[in-house]
């Protein structure tokens, strides 16, 4: 099981104590990739941030990155918070973009059938209006 840890204090505890990543890795008797590795990406197995923690003599729970360290119940983590904002965000924009563009398609719509019927009445034939009966009078 990985676990998130906080590479950059694994690094500074590390140089506090003027170890080599190699010293570090032989100490904790696992590779010297994977402390590389470790203090890049900050995710560790479970077995190496135990060895870790044990060497540097630091709680395994300090070396977890603050977002884990939330306790269980607390509500969501800040990841997952940001995860929520930018799904909420991306449906909102899409919604907007959504309405906008059938508001215009309506608009658009409804322009059409203004032409077409104004175009229907004067393509329209109309009857000849005779001018015989109006000139004879009564």
């Amino acid at each position: 099981m990985d676990v998130q840890v906080d590479g950059n204090l694994i690094r500074l505890e590390r140089e506090k104590r003027a170890w080599s990543q190699e010293h570090l890795a032989g100490a904790a008797g696992i590779g010297v990739r994977t402390i590389q590795r470790i203090e890049a990406t900050g995710i560790a197995s479970y077995e190496s941030a135990r060895a870790i923690s044990a060497v540097l003599e630091i709680p395994v729970a300090k070396l977890r990155r603050e977002e884990q360290n939330t306790p269980a119940g607390a509500g969501l983590s800040t990841r997952r918070l940001r995860f929520a904002v930018r799904w909420l965000g991306a449906a909102v924009a899409l919604a907007l973009l959504g309405g906008v563009s059938g508001f215009w398609l309506l608009k658009d719509y409804q322009k059409i059938r203004v032409l077409r019927t104004v175009e229907h009445w004067v393509t329209q034939s109309e009857p000849a209006v005779d001018a015989a009966p109006l000139a004879r009078g009564p």
